[in-house]
């Protein structure tokens, strides 16, 4: 079962985005990684969403980096899900070692690492199922069913049993490669960006959640593939000197090849994105061109993660709905506005298929919609 999600077949179709039988459940040995940021809503509050959005991506882009780039994983804003086969457990105990001692040291951030062995879930109930969603050029996206992801991401959150201590194993170097925060929030080119979170009351009630797909598809006038928040041509680069900052704060300030690359490459990019120059190198042109093709904007975990675009009158009647099936016990759900989306990247090369952007609301997106969605839970527990 080595090559369990390399070989799982894929589908192409949002509206199957829930379907069962693009699920396979995933080989009992393997183990659930998973990283929280510690007060992120706090933190967010402060005004640090992006910092707290980088550590999450950097929970996926460090597992990537330094175990293999076919691994299924799941970003959340604050924090990450990624599936690991047991062969891998010792180097990503490594890599969760040390994210969470460079979150502290690089962001003073304190982490919920740690790994559930996927048996263990099992053995409470609950399953963890796995699909693969293609579009098009970019990166295959994991979807995961069962509920043992949410599990697992309690276990940790709740016993020290499954987490890991902070421990420098691995250079800053290595588990931020290729990571960046680098453009400013992107503009809602309708007027209201929203981060949303739609979870069934019952766990594997499968129309619930198609109907709210079909009702947001017909409430918006298109497609769930259609909704992609990010426009480039309204993307604006940051300064330089913010751009310098951040890379100082991941980096190993020492005179080394690393080092003076990464900053070498931060005084070239920001001339040729701020100003437009990449127009002129067609490669660049075609990164720049498909790189709304490689974001993760919609997404499935047993709850429908969404960060769309949409007009104020959409908002009112999107909430309008999901109201309505609250209060019928049909779905929970968690909501977040705002005017802009939020990206961090993960760029191996600018070639297609291989790049990757993680999709956030600004100032908090999915992290403040689940303040919502846990009251909800929260409620109906009582």
């Amino acid at each position: 079962m080595d090559n369990f999600y390399h070989e799982l077949e894929g589908f192409s179709d949002t509206a199957q985005i829930v379907d069962n039988r693009h699920y396979q459940s995933i080989p009992d040995d393997w183990f659930i990684s998973v990283i929280d940021v510690r007060a992120s809503t706090e933190a967010i509050k402060a005004g640090r969403y992006r910092d707290v959005n980088f550590v999450g991506a950097a929970a996926i882009t460090s597992h990537l980096n330094l175990i293999s780039r076919d691994l299924p994983f799941m970003f959340g804003g604050d924090g990450a899900t990624i599936l690991i086969k047991k062969s891998m457990y010792g180097v990503a105990q490594e890599v969760l070692q040390s994210l969470s001692f460079y979150a502290k040291e690089s962001f003073d951030f304190d982490l919920h690492a740690g790994l559930v062995p996927v048996s263990a879930v099992r053995a409470m109930g609950r399953d963890v199922k796995v699909a693969k969603y293609l579009s098009g050029e970019s990166p295959p996206q994991a979807m995961f069913k069962g509920g043992g992801v949410s599990l697992a991401e309690s276990l940790v959150k709740s016993s020290s049993e499954y987490r890991v201590a902070p421990k420098c194993c691995f250079s800053k170097e290595k588990i931020f490669a290729g990571l960046s925060c680098r453009w400013k929030p992107i503009p809602s080119s309708t007027g209201v960006t929203l981060s949303i979170l739609v979870q069934p009351m019952q766990l594997d009630d499968e129309q619930a959640v198609k109907r709210a797909i079909a009702k947001f598809e017909s409430l918006l006038g298109t497609s769930l593939s259609c909704l992609n928040p990010i426009n480039m041509q309204q993307a604006s680069y940051e300064s330089f000197f913010k751009n310098f900052k951040r890379q100082l704060s991941i980096a190993e300030i020492k005179p080394s090849k690393a080092f003076f690359a990464a900053m070498g490459e931060v005084f070239i990019t920001v001339p040729l994105f701020r100003f437009g120059l990449y127009k002129y190198f067609p490669q660049l042109k075609n990164y720049m061109e498909k790189i709304s093709t490689h974001c993760d904007f919609h997404k499935y975990d047993d709850t429908l993660r969404m960060v769309i675009n949409c007009s104020e009158r959409e908002h009112r009647a999107l909430v309008a709905y999901l109201e309505s099936e609250y209060e019928q016990q049909q779905l929970f759900f968690g909501v977040s506005a705002s005017d802009a989306a939020q990206m961090t990247c993960h760029v191996e090369s600018i070639a297609d298929g291989e790049h990757l952007h993680f999709i956030d609301g600004s100032d908090g997106g999915y992290a403040m919609a689940a303040i919502g969605l846990k009251n909800q839970l929260l409620a109906a527990q009582q």
